[in-house]
């Protein structure tokens, strides 16, 4: 038999942290129209799972090639120009194309995949599977198996059935989630005038007269439960009126949108553009038909969200649709609440902390064309949004749009990629920008737009510096205590961060300065007062806190450090009649705790919002005057080249949300640093202060954006292999123009049991420093490696 009636081969990416695709034959019989892009399910090993068809290939080497077990797509699940970017991601990224794929698709619908049986035709009763295969409904072979007798021979009987057309085989997902379903009241096709009918049945049957009005006054189908909830009547009422013809029931797909239709801001009124906001929109308006990147660099407060807001009005005016991305869940609510407020019906959301189906469900409104906004942080950029017009980016020097785990990749990049490919404008909005794409704009690869004055004139808050290595109490300085104290008694709100989950960093025993670590990440343990117990944030391992030393038996200890719960217990105790509300990763576990917390803070539910990272982000709350940042330098002394960076636009963003009402706001940042550079420009809210002292250092050592970065990260459980396989990987590896480290222990050597060592790569060329980790991809696939895993992080955040 020939390859052509044997089927062509294919390549099959996996949802697996590998690069390389399989190689299978796709059987004539499910060979139809372009099958890149569409899942397949396929033997590996003794699995069964789903891959995506990642192209078409002519020839493999002299192995045995397998079928593809089941096609579950006619077409492609992602339109072409999703398919093409998420391709270009791959290889830029050089991510597992498996993976990649797996990311721009809905959760659920790849994985691992079971064999069904359907019965085609009712069974004779002596047949043993009679009373287990319903007519006309896929049954998983594995419950088949568990009700039948070990030695009946259940394959043969099968593959019989088969052959009688008695059954048919199919292949399913293991998860995939299952859509929603609901039951439609309508009137029947012919029926007259409902409310004639309704009052001649008025007397000796209220309650279906009743249904009959609120149909008659409806302009579509009504749900059934609604439709009972809203009249009072029973199920008996619904049937009686089928039965006599005058309504129909049917089942109609329900879209699940958990988020979309909560407000937790009191309405405002549509504001007047200022001049340089006008101008903004006149320039971004001017490009709608081009590819082209804006960064829009406003101070905080200064209405880059209506900037967003009017020139997404401008571009659904044109009957095209819009994509909005965040930096993370803690920001979306509010997001949600602005678009949903001001685009009625037209916004769906996306993003990981909905439940599978919520998520599919969000994706298909998108994919079909039925809402005209989608909502979500960096996975969204895959969103199959048909015929889109803007990209936004709000917060684009966000470092979550960034993913540190496979596939690594980041969002915000991928949404200029996008817009480059389909001729549209992006803009990237934020208060202090990336020294990327700042860079960018100096370079004028990018167009700078700028918002340099707050809305109607407000003042930018006043700044505090308060040494803090001169404070009486450990953590709350005099001049923050007092400030949070008056502002509270007027009925002001007040915002205060510290970067730190958890009562305190350490539990030392004050004998022997025994601290607890992690065993499997080999960093100390973080102590949370609540629950008395001792967490690591990296693996998630936890223990009960210490009652006595285990190395010297001592039975004190010391809670050395700031942390969130000791903040907030201090403040219980010295500002007693004060409401806290405390937000960070402990307490927003639940799937709608972001909106109950931010929602309750809006309604005047708290005095004082107490948070980690995510209260300095994206919030607008009129009531808040005063901001209180505490070890405010705490970042400074990670080693890591964003570290000032990352501490002057956290510092610059929390302090942005003070006084954005009528009352002018304060900001009492502590330091230990007080004339650190970063500090006092952050302090004074001068962006351009801070680029022109950072841009220095960064182009002295061929930082971005000077430069270009790729990491690679081994890891695995046995810490000799590791080591080995590092050093191997880089020996003799020369590249020119490319100026890489030696393989060494990453600053964190252990996270969840495995260990870690790394090299970091430099270089003013792209092509060259990806010329350099197909060698060194190549060297470590070479070496005897079991056990050890290779990452290659193009364009990396983290370096620890």
């Amino acid at each position: 038999m020939n390859d052509k009636k044997q089927g062509r081969l294919i390549e099959v990416a996996l949802n697996r942290p590998l690069w390389n695709t399989y190689t299978y034959r796709l059987p004539e019989k499910m060979d139809s129209g372009n099958p890149v892009g569409c899942r397949v399910i396929v033997p590996l090993g003794k699995n069964r799972v789903i891959g995506y068809i990642w192209g078409i290939t002519r020839s493999a080497a002299n192995i045995s090639i397998k079928n593809v077990l089941a096609r579950l797509d006619t077409s492609p699940l992602l339109p072409p120009n999703i398919l093409e970017l998420v391709q270009w991601a791959a290889e830029y990224y050089q991510a597992p194309p498996g993976m990649m794929m797996a990311a721009a698709h809905p959760p659920g619908i790849s994985g691992k995949a079971e064999k069904n049986i359907i019965l085609l035709d009712k069974l004779d009763p002596s047949n043993p599977l009679s009373e287990l295969l319903p007519l006309g409904r896929a049954v998983p072979v594995r419950i088949l198996k568990d009700n039948l007798n070990r030695q009946f021979p259940f394959e043969q009987h099968l593959a019989q059935m088969e052959t009688d057309g008695i059954i048919r085989i199919l292949w399913k997902p293991v998860s995939e989630p299952k859509p929603v379903r609901e039951r439609m009241i309508e009137p029947f096709s012919n029926t007259p005038n409902l409310t004639v009918k309704a009052e001649a049945i008025r007397k000796r049957a209220p309650k279906q007269a009743e249904i009959l009005l609120y149909l008659a006054t409806s302009e579509a189908a009504v749900p059934r439960r609604q439709l009972l909830m809203a009249t009072g009547a029973n199920h008996s009422s619904i049937r009686a009126l089928i039965s006599k013809k005058l309504i129909r029931e049917f089942y109609r797909r329900k879209y699940r949108e958990p988020f979309t239709n909560i407000d937790i801001e009191d309405e405002k009124k549509i504001p007047t553009l200022s001049k340089q906001q006008k101008a903004a929109l006149e320039s971004i308006c001017g490009s709608l038909n081009r590819g082209s990147v804006f960064l829009l660099h406003g101070v905080t407060g200064s209405g880059k969200t209506e900037v967003y807001l009017k020139a997404i009005s401008e571009v659904i005016k044109k009957g095209r649709n819009a994509l909005v991305l965040v930096p993370e869940i803690s920001l979306t609510p509010l997001t949600v609440s602005r678009f949903s407020r001001r685009f009625p019906g037209l916004v769906t959301v996306l993003h990981s902390g909905m439940t599978p189906g919520e998520r599919l469900d969000s994706w298909n409104l998108a994919k079909q064309g039925k809402r005209k906004i989608v909502i979500g942080p960096r996975s969204a950029i895959f969103a199959p949004l048909p015929n889109t017009g803007i990209i936004v980016v709000d917060e684009e020097h966000d470092s979550s749009y960034k993913q540190n785990e496979l596939p690594r990749y980041n969002g915000r990049d991928i949404a200029v990629v996008r817009s480059m490919r389909e001729s549209i404008p992006v803009i990237l909005g934020s208060a202090s920008p990336s020294m990327e794409s700042y860079g960018n704009a100096v370079k004028g690869r990018y167009k700078l737009l700028e918002l340099e004055d707050r809305i109607d004139d407000l003042p930018m808050p006043e700044t505090i510096l308060v040494n803090a290595g001169r404070m009486k109490h450990p953590l709350l300085s005099k001049e923050l205590l007092s400030g949070i104290g008056k502002r509270t008694a007027k009925g002001e709100q007040c915002i205060v961060l510290i970067n730190r989950r958890g009562f305190s960093p350490t539990q030392m025993c004050r004998n022997c300065g025994h601290r607890e670590e992690c065993p499997n990440c080999g960093v100390t343990l973080t102590y949370h007062r609540k629950g008395q117990v001792l967490r690591c944030h990296y693996c998630g391992h936890w223990k009960a806190a210490l009652r006595k030393c285990p190395k010297c038996g001592f039975n004190e200890f010391s809670h050395m450090g700031p942390g969130i719960q000791k903040v907030e217990e201090a403040l219980g105790k010295l500002l007693p009649q004060t409401r806290v509300i405390r937000m960070d990763a402990d307490t927003t576990r639940g799937k709608n705790a972001h909106w109950d917390i931010l929602g309750s803070f809006a309604q005047g539910g708290g005095d004082v919002l107490l948070g980690t990272q995510m209260v300095a982000k994206g919030h607008d709350f009129p009531g808040v005057t005063l901001v209180g940042i505490i070890a405010a330098d705490m970042g400074l002394a990670f080693p890591d080249f964003r570290a000032a960076e990352k501490t002057f636009q956290l510092i610059l963003q929390v302090a942005g949300r003070a006084g954005r009402g009528s009352i002018p706001g304060e900001v009492v940042l502590q330091t230990f640093d007080i004339e650190n550079t970063t500090i006092r420009t952050a302090a004074r809210h001068d962006y351009k202060d801070f680029w022109d002292s950072e841009s220095k250092i960064r182009k002295a050592f061929g930082y971005p954006p000077f430069g270009n970065l790729i990491r690679f990260v081994w890891s695995g459980l046995d810490k000799e292999k590791v080591r080995k396989a590092a050093r191997s990987s880089v020996m003799g590896i020369q590249i020119e123009n490319v100026n890489i480290s030696s393989a060494q222990e990453a600053a964190f050597p252990r996270i969840n049991r495995r260990w870690r060592w790394s090299a970091l790569a430099r270089s003013s060329s792209r092509k060259s420093l990806a010329e350099l980790s197909k060698r060194i991809r190549k060297q470590f696939e070479k070496i005897q490696h079991q056990g050890v895993r290779l990452e290659v992080d193009v364009d990396p955040h983290n370096l620890l």
